[in-house]
């Protein structure tokens, strides 16, 4: 890998983490019901996701239709349960608490794939699995004194939805999976259609929904997919944590929200975990490629 390249890759992919950075600012500011905003955001990124891979991956598009349609479907009901959750989260919790539980998906994903699929886990993931638990368990302590254990809930159940969907994903690593975010999106839009019409929003805010969906969350896809192309998946993850340190961020300047002494330290210990244990196995996948060009 040439240095251009790498670095290309981080910019790739931190540009899909700004942009998912400002999911939790542009939701907390809308007057919209969280079916509509749910709704909105969902259809808006289909189109772009799906004009992407017309455009650019068409072929391999249609092959993983053909070939994997049924893994495609799985992963598609387990994105749009995290498409709707996470904005019913976003609505019950501080953006913090959410992006710090959701970002735990990777853990999630490790355990769930040892038990279906028998990858074996390293000590250094078991470690921060446990870290990473007290971390979350502090949060939603946290919140029990605050907004109540509803938000925490539903931002475990939309982590355990990415870390099924990763874990869909790794049983086709032939096949470009990317068109089962589009049928995610499909699917979340389907879902809440019924409960958002007939459409209340503010007409003033119907370009905000659109940016949920056409930059937030479309835009933000298409530029991380570009990315790991350039990046080992162990580096463009601790990248991707870009998102979970600016969203709260831009909350708490523009709208004045930070997250408790006690929802920091739960978050301090979250993001470390992820973090150590992303370095250590990115030194893990680096070392046995070392030893062959010995």
């Amino acid at each position: 890998m040439t240095r251009p390249s790498y670095m290309l890759g981080v910019a790739l992919v931190a540009g899909g983490a700004l942009c998912w950075s400002f999911g939790g600012l542009v939701v907390r500011s809308l007057q919209a019901n969280t079916w509509e905003v749910v709704f909105w955001r969902s259809l808006f990124m289909a189109i772009v996701v799906g004009l992407y891979l017309a455009v650019w991956r068409r072929r391999a598009t249609i092959y993983g239709l053909r070939h994997a349609l049924g893994p495609m479907l799985l992963s598609g009901l387990c994105l749009s349960g995290s498409f709707i959750v996470f904005i019913l989260a976003l609505r019950e919790a501080t953006v913090a608490n959410v992006l710090v539980v959701t970002a735990s998906a990777p853990l999630m994903a490790a355990l769930l794939a040892r038990v279906v699929l028998r990858e074996p886990v390293r000590w250094n993931t078991w470690l921060a699995m446990m870290a990473a638990l007290a971390g979350v368990g502090l949060m939603v302590n946290d919140s029990l004194s605050t907004h109540g254990m509803a938000g925490s809930v539903l931002a475990v159940i939309c982590a355990a939805c990415f870390a099924t969907n990763m874990v869909v994903l790794r049983t086709r690593p032939d096949v470009d999976m990317m068109p089962t975010v589009v049928l995610g999106g499909l699917i979340s839009a389907a879902i809440t259609l019924p409960l958002a019409w007939p459409f209340p929003a503010p007409l003033h805010e119907v370009p905000w929904l659109a940016f949920l969906g056409i930059v937030q969350l479309g835009l933000g896809l298409v530029l991380f997919t570009l990315g790991i192309r350039y990046l080992p998946a162990a580096q463009a993850s601790l990248v991707a944590l870009l998102e979970t340190v600016l969203g709260p961020l831009w909350v708490w300047l523009a709208l004045g929200e930070a997250p408790s002494a006690v929802g920091l330290l739960g978050g301090a210990v979250v993001l470390g975990a992820l973090a150590a244990n992303t370095l250590l196995e990115g030194r893990a996948a680096i070392a046995p490629a070392h030893a062959r060009r010995a």
